[in-house]
């Protein structure tokens, strides 16, 4: 009678060591995602919430509670501990979800999606994304369980691993976490030497290095490409923004050759400055827009007027056509401040927040056609005069500026120390950057170390007078926040190039932008250009020469508008057309450009040479065990064998049952390679030899004549069976992924 394998996944085996490396393997695989988070909350929390599952999981088992019973167990704890979790509150006694609660999750679901279209990497770990990792591990958690606990094929646990670690390699500009990808790669591996009880060997550490260099290769590669038909990173064919784009603006920059990513035609004479996003919120270290839920009822059918701007001020009316292209932003490209935009879904609101910009939780920029129609400020020297005047208390939140180096403060009150007001004062630091000593360039911030929009950076770029637009529109911001005048950073595109002596203009990668803004009470938000070989200025940004009393523009009225604009905080913004670039300008700006790209031919054989290598590694896999059992010293080289049958016929898709007597077996075997007589004396020699074996009667040549027998019987069971078999027996072979089991009415 044959011999009883214990069924190492029944109940009342709680397997507490596959637990454990499967817990484990899956937080390596969920750390591999630290470059798309700040902090380290977002992994922890979920780290508690997947043990609280597995082990409510593996301590049913233990208890003898059936194994689909046991997995539901950890399904239900992993609701629980995600409902405390997520719940803020409104739960009964935490745990017992109400109607709040369902309403809070929405809320959470809503606030995530936000996130993932939109934040740019890494972002902060919120409540709302908080709630999804939590709930999206707790679920990977049981998935895991059930995989190999239940189905009892662990090899697929593999797939939910690949699917975590594959995710930074997707994101553009994130590179992989490689200490994280190849410890998952390694707890893989352990997952399937516990589940099927093998000792490690050579082939195993063989196998784990194949997987490794596999896991490279892909995260190397393939994401690339199949990232780039989605945001055009990597290709060469379109760029992407998130909520804060000048976090990688200057990798945009220097992406190598420029593509067309919009086009537009304007009724201005010249071309049109297009914003994204403005950029109030200075935490030292970088600038980014202000936190944000976008409203429904923030229709673009209605935009504010903008705020701040007298109604004596002169002002030109613009009508400008957009046509985007590849840019893939959750930012609407617009002159500003836009009075009217049609062309676009409800899905697009207005920002009212530090100016009227147009953003989308839901959809992406590119492919959209839409028309414009701004209001930009063209004042004369009397009216900015006029303007002049104290500004309000509201305004501190564009004034701060803790933290600033004394070097920086000191070099803006030396540079507008002969400014007659603030106005002046402004447009002197202006004329510092442009007529003074500084080069753009996109390469020496990096190559010496200071490329980024923070104080530490601000005061290397100000000494080495060095560096392309984020540096300029930082510097210029910081010092006038130190002379008390409101400043935000603007991020958008330069002009573009004017195609021919027409009203159509070109935007290109390379025309990507940033300028400062600053906040005049009686003009709005005046854009300024500091850039050096940037564009050019607008006649207005003069030197007034008078000065001006705090309360010369007490009595300057605000312009009306349907929606408070009588407030006096700046909600929207003013002005755009302030600078112009030229052609010669644009060119500059593409030459000081020295990034390469890897072309797309590459990245597609890449990808070929990767799903090859994938498709060949189940063969990989199988073939060595093959050899391996096939070269077995004795005493175990026949049952070895005898095995090496069994599971070539399981993958040719025979009914072989592995709870049957070795007689039982070769019966069925031999109905399959009846026509084969070579074959069916080799079965039945190898038979006879683990018989002999079994018994203590066979010698060491025995053993080798019954390995050389099981390699005429495998030639006989692929030469009998269909060719479709013979191919799934090779390419998925199902012995290496679902242990054999014994057959119910057998196992009675």
């Amino acid at each position: 009678m044959a011999e009883r394998v214990p069924d190492r996944f029944a109940p009342g085996n709680a397997r507490w060591g596959l637990t454990l490396v499967l817990w484990l393997t899956l937080l390596t695989s969920l750390a591999s995602l630290h470059p798309l988070f700040q902090g380290s909350s977002w992994w922890f929390v979920p780290a508690v919430v997947s043990g609280l599952v597995f082990a409510a999981s593996a301590a049913a088992r233990a208890a003898h509670w059936p194994s689909a019973v046991a997995s539901l167990a950890g399904l239900v704890v992993g609701l629980v501990a995600s409902t405390v979790i997520v719940q803020g509150g409104t739960a009964i006694a935490g745990i017992i979800p109400t109607s709040d609660t369902v309403d809070r999750i929405r809320l959470l679901v809503q606030q995530a999606e936000d996130a993932i279209v939109s934040d740019q990497a890494p972002v902060v770990v919120g409540d709302a994304l908080l709630a999804v990792i939590v709930v999206s591990v707790a679920a990977a958690s049981v998935l895991l369980d059930v995989l190999a606990r239940v189905s009892r094929i662990p090899g697929l646990t593999g797939v939910v691993f690949a699917v975590v670690i594959l995710v930074p390699a997707l994101i553009p500009n994130i590179d992989p976490a490689w200490v994280w990808v190849v410890a998952t790669v390694l707890g893989y591996i352990a997952i399937l030497l516990i589940s099927t009880g093998r000792r490690p060997s050579k082939a195993s550490f063989v196998t784990g290095l194949a997987g490794i260099v596999v896991a490279g290769i892909i995260t190397a590669l393939l994401p690339a490409s199949l990232a780039s038909p989605l945001t055009g990173i990597g290709t060469g064919t379109g760029i992407s923004t998130g909520v804060n784009p000048v976090i990688n603006l200057g990798k945009d920059l220097r992406r190598g050759d420029p593509v067309t990513v919009l086009t537009y035609s304007t009724s201005a004479s010249t071309g049109q400055y297009l914003k994204l996003v403005d950029l109030v919120d200075f935490s030292g270290t970088r600038w980014s827009p202000s936190a944000v839920t976008l409203d429904s009822a923030d229709s673009v059918d209605k935009l504010p007027a903008p705020s701040g701007v007298s109604a004596g001020t002169t002002k030109d009316t613009v009508d400008t056509d957009v046509s985007v292209t590849l840019l893939r932003s959750p930012y609407l490209p617009i002159p500003v401040p836009a009075t009217k935009i049609s062309g676009i879904g409800d899905a697009w609101k207005y920002v009212n927040e530090s100016g009227v910009t147009i953003r989308s939780a839901t959809q992406g920029s590119q492919g959209l056609d839409y028309s414009v129609t701004s209001k930009p400020v063209d004042p004369t020297t009397q009216q900015i005069i006029d303007a002049l005047g104290e500004q309000s208390a509201d305004m501190s939140k564009y004034l701060d500026v803790d933290g600033v180096p004394a070097s920086i403060t000191r070099l803006a009150k030396r540079e507008t120390s002969g400014a007659a007001n603030k106005f002046d004062a402004a447009v002197a630091l202006q004329d510092y950057f442009r007529n003074g000593d500084f080069t753009y360039s996109e390469d020496t911030p990096v190559r010496e170390g200071y490329d980024g929009s923070g104080l530490d950076m601000v005061e290397t770029f100000l000494q080495r007078k060095s560096g392309y637009c984020v540096h300029f529109a930082s510097a210029m911001a910081v010092m006038a926040r130190t002379l008390g005048i409101p400043s935000r950073i603007a991020v958008g595109f330069l002009p573009g190039t004017q195609v021919g002596g027409s009203d159509d203009w070109t935007v290109t990668s390379n025309d990507l932008h940033t300028w400062p803004e600053l906040y005049f009470q009686g003009l709005g938000w005046i854009p300024f250009e500091p850039t050096v070989g940037q564009g050019t200025t607008a006649s207005y940004l003069t030197q007034t020469g008078t000065d001006t009393s705090p309360s010369a523009s007490a009595s300057a009225t605000t312009e009306p508008s349907d929606t408070a604009s009588a407030e006096a905080t700046p909600t929207s913004t003013a002005a755009s057309n302030a600078a112009t670039a030229t052609s010669t300008s644009s060119a500059d700006a593409q030459s000081a450009g020295s990034g390469t790209t890897v072309g797309g031919v590459p990245l597609t054989v890449g990808a070929i040479a990767i799903v090859i290598l994938l498709g060949m590694l189940p063969w990989w896999l199988r073939t060595s065990r093959r050899r391996r059992r096939l070269t077995q010293r004795p005493p175990d080289s026949a049952l070895a064998a005898w095995r090496e049958i069994v599971d070539t016929a399981r993958d040719l898709g025979l009914p072989v049952d592995p709870a049957a007597t070795p007689q039982q077996t070769s019966a069925t075997l031999a109905k399959a390679v009846a026509p084969d007589d070579l074959a069916l004396a080799a079965v039945d020699a190898v038979r006879r030899a683990v018989e002999e074996e079994r018994f203590g009667f066979a010698d060491q040549r025995a053993g080798t004549e019954a390995q050389d027998a099981a390699r005429e019987a495998i030639r006989g069971l692929h030469r009998t069976s269909a060719p479709l078999a013979r191919v799934r027996a090779t390419v998925v072979p199902i012995s290496l992924f679902v242990e054999a089991r014994p057959r119910a009415a057998q196992g009675a």
